[in-house]
């Protein structure tokens, strides 16, 4: 039995797949599964580039620089296909697309498939600010006037009007890339797995995580209990139950997108960016 490390961001929408996994409602006599839960975006990301994890949850940006390494589930991959996760651009008044180009922008992370698409879609910005966590994000807008580029819009909209705060929707990233992509879903975060186990294994695996993404979907009343104590732990806040469950819905559209829109919308990406000098060119995207 082949002992696999699952670095699962403790992220509503990113985790629910993984529960009846954790929870041993989905079973496997193939692999011999731990868990590790990780707070943040940048640091799935820091962890996939040294390989501390088998599989996990990493910003869709940075595949160009692990393709040698890594399959990616094609049945995992988050792709936005419309405005409700389309990573708005907030800030605390009005301004224009030249303005936030002479602001701080706040990003969750340097490889994070935000902060490339705000290079893609915008381009300059006046300084930029790296925190990881959401809460620290809404608070670096308010206190540092900047511009955000809110990934997690639920949780950060929640945080704000706990503060009293009713940010401006400047943009979406979203409506700026329908254009330029021709309506292709928007690539925003992949499930990938260690090449070095082999295909054979990691078609078992990727078996093994479509019944527990299909049961986590079907038996959300289970699922949402444990979703809510682990990432009430990990991140260390109060979390609204509302809006881990509105988090979840948002990011079940997400993971549903069909293979070939999933593929289109990833080979435009990789294609685009290179081209604009934004990110390595993908040789083969090693899809399973």
């Amino acid at each position: 039995m082949k002992t696999l490390k699952i670095g699962a961001l403790a992220d509503s929408g990113d985790l629910y797949p993984f529960i009846p996994l954790l929870e041993k409602k989905v079973k496997s006599d193939d692999f011999n599964l731990e868990f590790e839960f990780i707070p943040t975006v940048q640091e799935v990301n820091d962890k996939i580039v040294k390989k501390d994890v088998d599989i996990s949850v990493p910003s869709a940006a940075l595949y160009p620089y692990i393709q040698n390494d890594y399959f990616i589930l094609s049945s995992a991959v988050a792709s936005a296909v419309d405005g409700i996760t389309g990573m708005p651009i907030l800030a605390m008044k009005k301004m224009d697309i030249d303005e936030i180009k002479n602001s701080k922008i706040i990003v969750h992370g340097l490889n994070t498939t935000a902060f490339n698409l705000y290079k893609l879609l915008i381009g300059k910005y006046k300084k930029l600010i790296v925190v990881h966590r959401v809460l620290d994000e809404v608070n670096s807008m308010v206190n540092e006037d900047g511009v955000m580029v809110a990934v997690h819009e639920l949780k950060a909209m929640y945080d704000l009007r706990k503060m009293g705060v009713e940010p401006v929707r400047l943009a979406s990233m979203w409506e700026m890339w329908k254009q330029l992509s021709g309506n292709r879903p928007m690539p925003m975060g992949t499930v990938v797995i260690n090449s070095e186990i082999g295909e054979e294994y990691a078609l078992k695996f990727k078996e093994l995580y479509n019944k527990s993404k299909k049961y986590a979907e079907s038996h959300m009343e289970e699922i949402l209990p444990v979703d809510v104590k682990i990432m009430r732990e990990v991140q260390n806040s109060d979390i609204s139950l509302e809006v881990i469950k509105g988090t979840i819905g948002a990011d079940v559209k997400e993971y549903n997108v069909s293979i070939d829109d999933v593929k289109s919308g990833l080979e435009f990406f990789y294609e685009i960016m290179h081209k604009k000098n934004l990110l390595p060119g993908v040789k083969e995207l090693r899809l399973i």
